[in-house]
């Protein structure tokens, strides 16, 4: 259900996500989501959230591993752009849908909160290791992330790649140097 969850809130937004919704998605038995959410549709989009939060963190740990922070984040903007287009534009990123989503989730929004700041120290980390000082790795990575989320937006109202393009070749020449 956690991840039928996840799966919905990138395309349709937290809002717009029923438990109905989720657990016709998940084949599950309808009174099997009370059960393992006894807190409804706030618990389930917090853990939705965390679980979609590990898996971009766990991507980016096995991009940034592998080469140089630019090349890790023009790595990370393909695997967005694959995941618009195979849905045709449809799928958008459940965290920063939590991150928008109303005071009934609060609290999976303060979780996209404390994803953002992961995926941030992240990148700021293998710029710090590459000799940037730590506050100028800091601000590279808050606008990495920071312009990935939102070209993904402008991108999926577009129904176009561009906008991450542009967001690549930027970030590419203010992370190698």
């Amino acid at each position: 259900m956690i991840t039928s969850a996840a799966a919905l809130f990138r395309e349709r937004g937290v809002a717009a996500t029923s438990l109905r919704d989720v657990v016709d998605h998940a084949r599950a038995p309808r009174g099997s989501i009370y059960h393992h959410f006894p807190g409804g549709k706030a618990e389930l989009a917090e853990a939705a959230t965390g679980m979609a939060g590990s898996f971009i963190e766990g991507l980016l740990t096995d991009l940034l591993a592998n080469g140089e922070p630019a090349a890790a984040i023009t790595k990370f903007v393909d695997y967005w752009k694959q995941a618009l287009t195979r849905q045709d534009f449809v799928d958008g990123c459940p965290v920063a849908a939590a991150a928008v989503s109303s005071d009934e989730t609060a609290a999976a929004r303060d979780r996209a909160g404390r994803a953002f700041t992961r995926w941030q120290d992240q990148v700021a980390a293998a710029l710090i290791a590459r000799g940037l000082a730590p506050d100028a790795a800091a601000d590279r990575a808050g606008l990495a992330v920071a312009a990935i989320e939102g070209a993904l937006i402008v991108a999926r109202a577009q129904r176009s790649t561009e906008p991450l393009d542009r967001v690549a070749r930027q970030l590419q020449g203010l992370l190698a140097g």
